[in-house]
């Protein structure tokens, strides 16, 4: 059975069945109320009847008397007088005198209509009429003793005629028969069905009263059932069809949703619960077609970001903007509004130095930070991935740095290179317990909560941040090993020889000048044959320590070969080239070096002959200065050595 019929089923249950039981209940109540009324009418009337007649005997009796005393306080006029007043006011029809003294006959004269003929009631006896034929009148008699000792009477009487019952059922709104014994009994109203009662008054009449019909009442009562049948199962129907259509609808547009179509919307018919039913499932729809859409959109994104850090990976060396693609990329797939990528100081393991940052973190972006302080020291220090929101400046018991930013939620993943015996680059910067550095992202988009799920991305991200840190340390390393020296550190020959012609270029374009130091030690062979060539590598590596102390940071310092170096000044001219050899020769005979060998620890003195040649002076091409400068350091030591000499 579908939801509609049991609806309807249910519906019409619900309605007919009161109007059913309701219907029988008003017919009981219809024909009891009906018998009500009749006898309640034909009491009434009866009662009306016996009064209407009490009331005219008693004006005929009063008639009768009032006539009478006045024959006997006045004589026979004052009693004609009265007699024509009472008919002239309508109280009797008629008068008749009887034994009036002085009288003209025995009969008197009569006032008013004259005495019918016939069976009169007289309303003084109690058993007014015994059936002595027609009835023609309703009278009363007063006796008065004459003079004379004869008796005079006085009649008072009402006709009793078609009109006299007239005005009583008019009084009584009754049919009235008056039963005399005549072939054709007078009526008055013609009543076919009813109630017929007698009365005990001075007349045997018979009553009538209208009797009440509930037929035309029982046939509007079963059509007004049968109407609202009619209209019960055009609303039951009306109902299950209105509620079972929108969820006909919802249950199709639901269908087309699980298969993927997130266009469909369900209409919505009027304002109730099936309607905002249909809203919430419209608003559902909707939302859900709009997290795709985000999520489609995201997932897109995405994809350009990790296809824009796999070419950033693949086709630069620069660590700095490698991470900014790594921390960009991060932020777009959490969701975030800032975030910062911290690496430990190369100097200073102790140290984090920040190397990228995006967004507005509302203070300035916090270079340095020291391990163990604020929130990322502290994740830094515990090597462990933390999340979580901010509160009051604290987080998970750790108080922020003064230098951080004060953001609401955060989610930070340090990031570990492989172990030191693993990896081909032992020296890279690393704490203790293995941390390259962190990756710290702030205050998710919509002001949400950063999820466990967001810290496994980040491990992705964090775990590419590591590799790119190692190999760009590890082609720094390798670099740095093919163009500079192994044993002192100093630039190579090979990187000399590209630095020169660079600075050639650059000297010969600006017409700025740029010298060059050539300098070799004094008697070092004399080093090697009394102490061997490990204490001469030991001198070797302080005189290039020396020489790294008194150079600017532009300045480039070379080992040319064996014990001679190399000094590029760039924009120096000769007066400045001369100080620098002039403070170079000094340090190095200043203190003695300090060495170690097989006998223990001794100190050599150890001087140097410098020759300085400066581009667009002496030389303009690389090959050109190196050969000023050798000729320049010759002449120094032909002059005595520990000296410095300019080329010619």
């Amino acid at each position: 059975m579908s939801l509609r019929s049991r609806l309807t089923t249910a519906f019409l249950v619900v309605v007919l069945g009161p109007v059913l039981v309701g219907a029988v209940f008003v017919a009981a109540v219809m024909s009891h109320l009906a018998d009500s009324r009749g006898e309640a009418l034909a009491s009434s009337a009866v009662t009306s009847v016996d009064s209407t007649l009490g009331t005219i005997c008693e004006r005929i009796q009063a008639s009768a008397a009032v006539v009478a005393l006045s024959h006997s306080s006045g004589g026979n006029d004052d009693a004609l007088e009265m007699a024509q007043l009472v008919v002239d006011r309508k109280v009797v029809d008629g008068v008749v005198f009887t034994g009036l003294q002085d009288a003209d006959s025995t009969t008197g004269p009569d006032i008013g209509s004259p005495a019918p003929e016939g069976a009169w009631v007289d309303c003084g006896e109690a058993a007014a009429y015994a059936g002595a034929g027609p009835i023609v009148a309703l009278g009363a008699q007063a006796e008065v003793k004459n003079a004379d000792g004869t008796t005079a009477v006085f009649s008072a009487f009402r006709v009793v005629d078609q009109e006299f019952l007239g005005r009583i059922a008019r009084v009584a709104d009754a049919d009235l028969v008056l039963l005399d014994g005549r072939a054709e009994p007078m009526r008055v109203g013609d009543v076919d069905a009813g109630r017929w009662d007698a009365t005990d008054s001075f007349l045997p009449l018979s009553i009538g009263t209208v009797a009440t019909s509930v037929t035309p009442m029982y046939w509007t009562l079963a059509a007004m059932v049968a109407a609202s049948g009619l209209c019960a199962v055009g609303l039951a129907a009306w109902l299950a069809r209105s509620t079972t259509r929108p969820l006909h609808e919802l249950a199709d547009a639901a269908e087309r949703v699980s298969e993927g179509d997130l266009n469909v919307r369900v209409p919505v018919h009027g304002r109730d619960e099936v309607a905002h039913l249909a809203l919430a499932f419209n608003r559902m729809t909707a939302q859900t077609q709009s997290y795709v859409n985000a999520l489609t959109a995201s997932r897109d994104q995405m994809r350009g970001q990790l296809g824009r850090l796999g070419q950033t990976l693949t086709a630069t060396l620069d660590l700095d903007r490698i991470l900014e693609v790594i921390l960009d990329t991060a932020m777009v797939t959490a969701g975030a509004e800032a975030g910062v990528v911290m690496l430990v100081d190369v100097d200073d393991a102790d140290q984090l130095r920040q190397r990228a940052g995006e967004g507005d973190l509302g203070i300035d972006q916090p270079a340095t930070i020291r391990l163990g302080e604020g929130i990322i020291g502290s994740i830094a220090a515990s090597g462990a991935p933390a999340h979580g929101r901010i509160a009051d400046g604290f987080f998970e018991g750790r108080r922020r740095a003064d230098t951080e930013p004060d953001a609401r939620t955060i989610v930070a993943v340090p990031f570990e290179g492989r172990a030191p015996a693993e990896s081909d680059d032992p020296g890279a910067p690393r704490t203790e317990s293995g941390v390259l550095g962190v990756l710290v992202l702030y205050n998710r988009i919509a002001g949400d909560d950063f999820e466990p799920g967001d810290v496994d991305t980040l491990r992705t991200f964090a775990g590419q941040a590591s590799v790119a840190v190692e190999n760009v340390l590890l082609h720094r390393q390798a670099q740095r090993l093919s163009l500079t020296d192994p044993l002192t550190g100093l630039w190579n020959y090979r990187f000399m020889q590209t630095s020169l012609r660079r600075e050639a270029e650059r000297s010969r374009r600006y017409q700025r000048p740029s010298a060059l130091l050539a300098i070799d030690l004094d008697r070092f062979k004399s080093v090697n044959d009394t102490y061997g060539h490990p204490v001469g590598d030991q001198v070797l590596t302080e005189l290039a320590r020396r020489i790294t102390g008194q150079i600017r940071e532009v300045d480039l310092a070379f080992r040319h070969g064996g014990e001679e170096f190399m000094v590029l000044l760039p924009e120096t001219d000769a007066t400045g080239a001369t100080a620098v050899a002039e403070r170079l020769g000094r340090s190095v005979a200043a203190r003695p070096f300090k060495v170690n060998d097989a006998s223990g620890g001794r100190e050599l003195h150890v001087t140097v002959s410098i020759g300085v040649a400066v581009l667009g002076e002496h030389a303009d091409t690389a090959g050109e200065i190196l050969a000023a400068a050798d000729e320049a350091l010759y002449a120094a030591k032909a002059a005595g050595r520990d000296t410095w000499r300019v080329a010619a």
